[in-house]
């Protein structure tokens, strides 16, 4: 089992978490379970974890993700409002941690690698789902600051939380659908600032990318 484990990118298992909960979260929302979506999420703090891997972030990384899961699953099970928000600040804080390792470990690297490419692409979508919770944050804080999103029966944030997703995607790809935009200041402001990162992430990244596996090639030749 460790050997397959060793064979397997440590950016894998984060971006098979990451795509579960783009692929499966509509389906959910639709039964509108809280422990499936709880469950996939949780799926995402494990793949980080194990993407962060022995470094010197590892212990403090860890405690985070403790703490993370402690608070999510203590909002889920008390159903505490005040809890609520709290359960969503404190997955934002992990997000942007993981982003950051994982950056860092990006722009360390000397070659280009499978576990590489999944990093900058598990990057992205951490970013995205980031971005979401904060938008889920002013959606609670300032109900109405976006149009378009549906309102779920007997207070069930399950189509919120989807359609939050949904929006931060297509922000951060800048497909601009429309069927969901923005109403608030503040939330024109952070959508327009994820649109702007998510096209420099593409530039910056693949920048970088490329000058590794030519830096690398060259080295090789010689």
């Amino acid at each position: 089992m460790s050997a397959l484990l060793q064979r397997i990118p440590r950016n894998g298992f984060l971006l098979i978490a990451l795509l579960a909960l783009i692929a499966v979260n509509p389906a959910i929302a639709d039964v509108e379970s809280w422990l499936l979506v709880e469950l996939v999420f949780d799926a995402i703090l494990l793949g980080g974890v194990y993407s962060a891997g022995a470094g010197k972030h590892r212990w403090p990384f860890l405690v985070l993700t403790v703490a993370t899961l402690g608070v999510r699953w203590g909002e889920r099970l008390s159903g505490v409002e005040a809890l609520d928000l709290s359960a969503l600040v404190i997955t934002i804080v992990w997000l942007a941690y993981a982003v950051w390792i994982i950056i860092r470990v990006l722009f360390q690297r000397r070659d280009v690698t499978a576990d590489t490419i999944l990093g900058a692409i598990v990057t992205y979508l951490l970013v995205a789902v980031a971005f979401g919770m904060a938008f889920e944050v002013i959606e609670l804080r300032s109900p109405g600051s976006f149009s378009g999103l549906p309102i779920s029966p007997g207070g069930d944030r399950a189509g919120l939380h989807n359609s939050i997703m949904y929006f931060s995607l297509v922000c951060i790809t800048t497909v601009g659908f429309g069927d969901i935009v923005a109403v608030s200041d503040f939330a024109r402001s952070l959508a327009v600032l994820e649109g702007v990162f998510g096209q420099l992430y593409l530039a910056v990244m693949i920048a970088r990318l490329v000058g590794l596996h030519i830096a690398h090639s060259n080295s090789e030749k010689d």
